[in-house]
């Protein structure tokens, strides 16, 4: 960033939020959500498909890909008249959007002048999504939205756990967005008391970040006898799969702070979060076209965002429990609903005989568990998976979990596999601060997934 921005962006970080980091795209997107509120499901339902044909038009008049796929498939859109056309849409894949990303991009939109954002490739080679401004503002309009639940305003100051800052400092504050953000690789037991001083003097209140790492920082504060400093309002998790012993280690801590989590992707192809305490995941409609395909789990998407590179019928790589349309009581206004985001589909592991094991299964074992801050199953043979456990809690207490944890997998493996459990303080993160539950290395080569 030029010394011309950064000056610019300390001078208007005295102004009100509202005047300068949002624009008239973020309230008029904010707005929508709120009317939803007083919408019928009936009315909700016409809106939606009323914004599924747009972007369907969109797409098929002004884009090079979806004029020729859909022509391959057969499909046109004035084929789509009601929700039971939408099968005949084509579904698209990550491969395609490696493959023809560029020509997904609307005729008016010149790529080298878009913003260029990348996915994490935790399955693999990542993937170049192109956005702008706008979208963007959309997007955080529909944030901020959810967030509300737990009482976040935009504007309100966050602490950020989102990964590796490209600085290598511990931690950067930035009064223009009102974050102050923490370098969740170099997190240690030994400068968490710096980090914490950090906090409170920026006097955020809203802890927001990836699970494992938001975690970490708990684990590390109970070692150092740091859990009363700090009170937040709310912890906002996101961008991973959550787990119920580090929802149980966060809010053994901070028990006085609401927590809530959303399922988010950069791809935009669906939103949900939590809204109550039953933990499940319900999605904006207005946001986006959520279905699930019934013979692999997988969410698949259609984003009313992003008018740039339309994401249609997208399937994502993330496996869900069943869900339905319809909406709860009292939350009319928020479908489909989902219980629980089980994790990705590429998370392959394999019983000896060599048959494979998706990750919505081998969730199952985890779930229940109070006893670890992070939990990895290393693969070194058809017949070996090590348990990794990271926690600070009496070991005695631990490996009593961790058996039960071991005999829940031994009924997917089957009694031929062996498992060795290993109690570490800490388990490495990934270069993005991210946290791999599965890694492995049978063959000649580890390789993470």
């Amino acid at each position: 960033m030029s010394i011309t921005k950064v000056a610019a962006k300390q001078i208007l970080s005295y102004f009100p939020y509202r005047y300068v980091n949002v624009s008239r795209e973020f309230h008029q997107w904010f707005h929508k959500f709120e009317q939803t509120k007083h919408m019928s499901y009936e009315e909700i339902r016409n809106a939606q498909l009323q914004s599924l044909k747009e972007i369907v038009t969109l797409a098929y008049n002004q884009t090079a890909f979806y004029r020729r796929h859909y022509d391959e498939h057969g499909f046109h859109p004035r084929i789509l008249q009601h929700f039971g056309d939408v099968a005949r849409i084509p579904v698209i894949r990550k491969e395609d959007v490696r493959a023809h990303g560029r020509d997904m991009i609307v005729n008016k939109y010149d790529p080298d002048k878009l913003k260029k954002l990348g996915t994490s490739g935790t399955t693999g080679t990542s993937l170049t999504l192109y956005s702008n401004r706008t979208v963007e503002q959309r997007e955080w309009a529909a944030i901020c939205f959810q967030w509300a639940y737990v009482g976040y305003k935009p504007g309100d100051g966050r602490v950020e756990f989102r990964g590796a800052l490209p600085s290598g400092k511990l931690y950067v504050l930035d009064k223009y967005a009102r974050t102050l953000k923490i370098n969740t690789i170099a997190i240690t037991e030994h400068n968490i008391k710096d980090i914490v001083e950090a906090i409170l003097a920026s006097g955020y209140e809203y802890l927001y970040g990836f699970p494992s790492a938001l975690a970490l920082f708990t684990k590390f504060l109970i070692d150092r006898r740091l859990t009363g400093r700090l009170r937040p309002k709310a912890i906002l998790l996101a961008c991973e799969m959550v787990h119920d012993y580090q929802v149980h280690l966060i809010g053994s801590v901070f028990s006085e702070s609401k927590i809530f989590a959303h399922y988010g992707q950069t791809e935009k192809a669906a939103l949900g979060g939590w809204v109550d305490d039953t933990r499940a995941y319900h999605f904006l409609p207005l946001y986006s076209y959520v279905e699930q395909n019934a013979e692999t789990s997988a969410i698949i998407g259609t984003s009313f965002l992003n008018d740039v590179m339309p994401l249609i019928r997208y399937e994502l790589t993330d496996a869900a429990s069943p869900f339905d349309q319809q909406p709860r009581q009292g939350r009319e206004y928020l479908f489909p609903v989902i219980r629980s985001i089980d994790g990705r589909m590429g998370e392959i592991m394999y019983k000896p005989n060599g048959e494979m094991l998706p990750s919505p299964l081998i969730a199952i074992a985890l779930r229940g568990t109070t006893t670890f801050s992070a939990c990895k199953l290393i693969q070194h043979r058809y017949d070996l998976i090590e348990i990794v456990i990271e926690s600070a809690l009496p070991e005695p207490l631990v490996r009593e979990e961790a058996a039960m944890v071991a005999r829940k997998l031994e009924s997917l493996f089957t009694i031929d596999m062996n498992f060795n459990i290993t109690i570490v303080p800490h388990i490495a993160r990934t270069e993005t601060g991210k946290f791999k539950n599965v890694e492995v290395r049978i063959g000649k080569e580890p390789f993470s997934v």
